[in-house]
């Protein structure tokens, strides 16, 4: 009676979740399909399973797709944790110290130096080269989950970065809609353009908070030349990275195209800002493009790449959202089953689609919705995406946001300057070079 109440109750939320627009009603089928008839075998051993984006149709399609990896087992069961993303980093850490990791987890691929570090994720390299799908792999997600020649997770999903825009406020105040060849004197003009601060409207939503807002800011200042690391030594405090960031950031002090927010404003601040309107650029992946198009339909935003900066060159940083195994798991065996299950072509095609980040298999990536106007901007970054250069030491992953966000605040509050904020980063980076 307790599965069948539990499955009763899955269904309706993924009904409320449809009714809402959360999810796609076309969707609704394939993710109930594991609640319309119990369980019949019971697994033998268990295997923890640690998920950290628990947004409502993520937590419906991974919750959906345990659920169908249980009925499909009688020697394993997978049971799953739903983390707020914000407790996740500090959560894994204590369980570590406590050795009571879990057996497998949702990572981004910019902790995994870090936990290698600690030594505590399974290196999978003699497993994944032995897996059907390595070969056809994209060879990009090996080299984002390789650390210190050993790969240590599998490539739940890759994306890379890209500006979403609106093409009909772009429209309506009169603009040059931006392209694929557009400048950063083109974007500024955009961004004073759809200013309009008694409106409530600004040109762009900039991100001060969480872990990425270093590497966002880092993408623009590789459109001056700059790079974090030049021949093995950390040059992220380069004369082309700190005008580079004093651009950057004058877009909130100085031409104000930004909230005032701006400091506080994380990922669920600049996407929800783009949804209500309030601004009408931001710089994201594609995770937040089925968000958009439920929230203010597909035909009002579009997608185009970085424009080109001064040095005539432009980056976007791919990254991959993984799954890993601890070494410290007692079902190592069960682990596996489960995490390339996860990666078979339906429930990878699936979790994607949800989710809105790409997968990782070209085979699947060319198909709807991944090949329809709202992903171009994605696709068509690829030829100058690279892999995040965060993920060259081990010691960096931890310090973007616990040392690298704070940096970047007190610049944006003008209580240090560009340089001084590179110059103190570049010293972390140097430090930590491990």
């Amino acid at each position: 009676m307790k599965n069948d109440d539990s499955y009763a109750s899955r269904r309706q939320f993924l009904r409320t979740l449809a009714a809402s627009g959360a999810i796609a009603v076309s969707d609704l089928a394939w993710l109930e399909a594991p609640y319309l008839s119990p369980r019949k075998a019971h697994a033998a051993t268990t295997v923890r399973f640690e998920f950290y984006i628990n947004e409502p149709a993520r937590y419906a399609v991974v919750q959906s797709l345990v659920d169908r990896f249980n009925k499909s087992q009688s020697d394993v069961e997978v049971k799953v944790e739903f983390v707020p993303q914000t407790q996740a980093h500090q959560k894994l850490i204590t369980a570590i110290n406590a050795k009571n990791p879990p057996d497998c987890c949702q990572m981004w691929d910019q902790w995994l130096g870090e936990f290698v570090g600690l030594d505590a994720l399974e290196d999978l390299t003699e497993r994944v080269k032995g897996w059907k799908f390595y070969p056809s792999t994209t060879p990009t997600a090996w080299q984002a989950l390789t650390v210190k020649g050993g790969i240590f997770a599998l490539p739940l999903s890759i994306t890379t970065e890209a500006i979403y825009f609106r093409p009909d406020r772009v429209k309506e105040y009169g603009l040059r809609m931006p392209d694929e060849n557009w400048t950063w004197d083109d974007f500024l003009a955009l961004a004073k353009g759809m200013t309009k601060p008694e409106k409530n409207q600004y040109g762009f939503g900039m991100r001060g908070a969480g872990k990425w807002a270093v590497p966002y800011a880092t993408a623009f200042m590789y459109g001056n030349g700059a790079q974090v690391l030049k021949d093995g030594k950390v040059v992220i405090n380069s004369p082309e990275a700190v005008s580079a960031l004093e651009w950057y950031i004058d877009l909130f002090r100085r031409w104000k195209v930004t909230p005032p927010s701006v400091p506080t404003d994380g990922f669920r601040q600049i996407v929800q800002g783009f949804s209500r309107g309030i601004t009408n650029m931001y710089f994201h992946n594609s995770g937040s493009v089925e968000e958009q198009k439920k929230a203010i339909g597909a035909e009002r935003f579009a997608t185009v790449p970085m424009p080109i900066g001064p040095a005539k060159k432009r980056s976007a940083f791919y990254f991959c959202e993984t799954l890993v195994m601890f070494k410290a798991s007692k079902n190592k065996e069960g682990v596996w089953k489960f995490l390339t299950y996860m990666m078979e072509d339906e429930q990878h095609y699936q979790f994607t689609k949800v989710a809105g980040n790409l997968p990782t298999r070209p085979s699947l990536s060319g198909q709807p919705p991944f090949n329809e106007a709202p992903y171009s901007g994605f696709v068509k970054s690829f030829p100058f995406a690279i892999v995040s250069p965060y993920l060259t030491y081990a010691g960096w992953g931890g310090k973007l946001e616990s040392e690298g966000m704070p940096l970047l605040q007190q610049a944006l509050l003008g209580q240090i300057s560009p340089k001084e904020c590179l110059d103190k980063w570049a010293d972390v980076l140097t430090k930590n070079m491990v």
